[in-house]
């Protein structure tokens, strides 16, 4: 199974979740591997020091995920991919090749334009392939408290693809990042900790399709 992390905007978590998943599944027993396709390497670093034992491949052209994509995905139960930031060719061959794409989205208007701009490369790769990926949209940065974040989820309704819980606006993913560890082992019962794993079990019905109504729902609605 291919899950992708992709969007056309950069500083949207792409990064954060993508080392989360990758870590979070490798805890679980799964044969998992991170691909880091975006030029940054930031996963690559940062899983490095919180999983050394998890292997990493990093493709930087579209040729590279390509030709090496399908070796990898028959060793590993899971690959996920963490995209580059915007639309290039190399994101457009991701979404080629990958089951589902998680699509994170920060509370802004910008943040919901882009998003949109990358529902509709998604719409083409599905057309084009008579099926996957399946996209999911992934509110990031939340303040529910504020104004803007809950006119984005609103608006967020309208862009007819499912759309997980998310995650809040939280230090503690910043500091795992900058201590190249993920959030539930620097404190297992803190909210951060709480809600992505929360999340990584919603986002894996997906793969079986086995969601219900009440895990499409629009987040904190």
């Amino acid at each position: 199974m291919i899950l992708a992390l992709t969007n056309s905007k950069g500083g949207v978590g792409k990064s954060t979740l993508a080392v989360h998943l990758t870590v979070w599944l490798a805890e679980r027993g799964e044969r998992v591997a991170l691909v880091d396709a975006d030029v940054q390497s930031s996963s690559s670093v940062w899983l490095h020091e919180a999983s050394p034992e998890t292997s990493v491949f990093r493709l930087q052209t579209p040729d590279d995920v390509l030709e090496q994509m399908p070796g990898i995905a028959s060793q590993f139960s899971h690959i996920v991919v963490d995209g580059p930031a915007g639309l290039s060719e190399l994101t457009r061959t991701i979404l080629f090749v990958a089951d589902i794409t998680f699509l994170p989205c920060g509370p802004s208007v910008l943040d919901l334009r882009a998003a949109n701009d990358a529902i509709r490369v998604v719409r083409q790769a599905q057309a084009i392939r008579k099926g996957p990926p399946r996209a999911v949209l992934v509110p990031n940065k939340l303040q529910v408290q504020y104004r803007l974040s809950q006119e984005f989820l609103e608006t967020a309704k309208s862009l007819e693809i499912p759309t997980s819980s998310g995650l809040r606006l939280r230090q503690a993913y910043a500091d795992a990042a900058g201590q190249g560890t993920v959030v539930w082992r620097m404190d297992p019962r803190s909210q951060a900790s709480c809600e992505i794993q929360t999340l990584f079990k919603e986002l894996l019905s997906y793969e079986t399709g086995t969601e219900t109504n009440d895990e499409r729902r629009t987040a904190n609605s």
